[in-house]
């Protein structure tokens, strides 16, 4: 064999170390190397909607990248935890969603389901994600001031007050808990029921995302309907 041969495979048996060592190296670091993750500084309970504050940086196994596990403060921000977060370690993506994944509504907004009646709320064909206004109507007593209320009319007067406007609506329900509204039929056409009648159930239980400052209104309204014969009365917002 001359030394022409004999230097070639000396060369390449050198490239071959060296591609050999390059390689291990990285496969080292990638093994031992660290980089910094986001872990709660203290047990983060249930429900609790995250902050960056309630983070610190924490190095971790670089190996830790390629896992499910929030990879920077930015992405916990504002999301709402579905279980309890321990201190000092990874935050699982499926411990920690979207509050309107998670509530139905974003975390400013409390979210109330009140009972309707089809012919007071569009006939029972409200949807999800639609906006809707709420009026209260009271009987009004009217002061006769010693005078003799002269018909039915007058006695029967109502007053009418819209309490609520623009609220998103997030689920809609029959009485008995059922999926209503057009979105109702369009799902039982899909499993081959109702014998493709295509019938819709009316919504009776309406899921609101509501202002907080607004709950009140709306509950006392809700209890007027029931105990003192008012009127709750729901329309399809203008967009």
């Amino acid at each position: 064999m001359n030394r022409t041969v004999q230097f070639v495979i000396g060369l390449l048996a050198v490239a071959l170390a060296v591609g050999a060592g390059i390689y291990g190296r990285n496969a080292y670091l990638n093994e031992v190397s660290t980089y910094q993750i986001p872990v709660p500084i203290n047990k983060i309970p249930p429900y609790t909607v995250l902050q960056e504050g309630m983070f610190q940086m924490r190095d971790m196994p670089r190996t830790m990248a390629n896992l499910p596990y929030f990879q920077s403060l930015a992405d916990l921000k504002g999301l709402i935890t579905t279980n309890g977060l321990p201190a000092g370690l990874p935050v699982a993506k499926t411990n920690a969603v979207p509050a309107s994944q998670f509530r139905l509504a974003d975390a400013a907004f409390e979210v109330v389901s009140i009972p309707v009646e089809p012919v007071s709320a569009v006939g029972g064909q409200i949807q999800i994600g639609e906006r809707v206004n709420l009026y209260q109507m009271t009987k009004a007593q009217p002061s006769t001031n010693g005078q003799t209320i002269k018909s039915e009319t007058e006695a029967e007067h109502f007053t009418v007050e819209r309490i609520a406007s623009s609220v998103l609506v997030v689920d809609v329900r029959t009485a008995q808990g059922v999926t209503a509204g057009p979105t109702s039929a369009e799902s039982q056409g899909n499993t081959g029921a109702n014998s493709g009648n295509g019938q819709v159930e009316q919504v009776q239980i309406l899921t609101l995302a509501l202002d907080p400052d607004l709950v009140q209104d709306v509950l006392d309204a809700v209890a007027s309907t029931k105990k003192q014969g008012g009127l709750l009365w729901t329309t399809l917002a203008t967009p």
